[in-house]
């Protein structure tokens, strides 16, 4: 990785945090503090989902109260647990953000990637994504799959 990338993260991340945290995080040279931002991520990815599932059992307990029950009343909550909240783009961007921060530091710390616990969940997250892409464009054509080409 270049300079340049390490301080235009490092300008983005100063946005949002105080330099006096920044420069501390920097100069430590303690592998585990990846560790406990890559904790601090994917708390932050668990609480989203959680709200979710809060959300949908307090609206399908309202439902209950109303006299709403069996599939109507199912249906109802798994809809509130699935529909987007203002504040998923949010929490999914502080997560990658505190995921970056780690890697920063990994690289800072002339770590190697792989074994760099913020790398290592948001590489398992991207291949995540792009898998379920690839099988998304198999089930319409498979003539689709030669967008996902090996790259050489």
């Amino acid at each position: 990785m270049t300079s340049s990338w390490q301080e235009a993260v490092t300008d983005r991340a100063a946005e949002y945090a105080s330099s006096a945290t920044l420069r501390k995080l920097a100069r430590s040279r303690r592998r585990r503090h990846c560790k406990s931002l890559a904790e601090v991520a994917k708390f932050i990815l668990a609480a989203k989902d959680k709200s979710h599932e809060l959300l949908g059992w307090l609206g399908g307990g309202v439902l209950g109260l109303f006299g709403l029950s069996g599939l109507a009343k199912r249906f109802a909550r798994e809809l509130i647990e699935r529909i987007p909240l203002p504040f998923d783009a949010k929490a999914v961007a502080a997560a990658r953000g505190v995921q970056l921060t780690g890697i920063l530091l990994c690289l800072l710390n002339s770590e190697d990637l792989r074994r760099c616990q913020c790398f290592i969940d948001l590489a398992l997250e991207q291949a995540k994504t792009t898998v379920k892409k690839m099988l998304t464009a198999a089930l319409e054509d498979w003539t689709q799959l030669a967008a996902f080409g090996a790259k050489k």
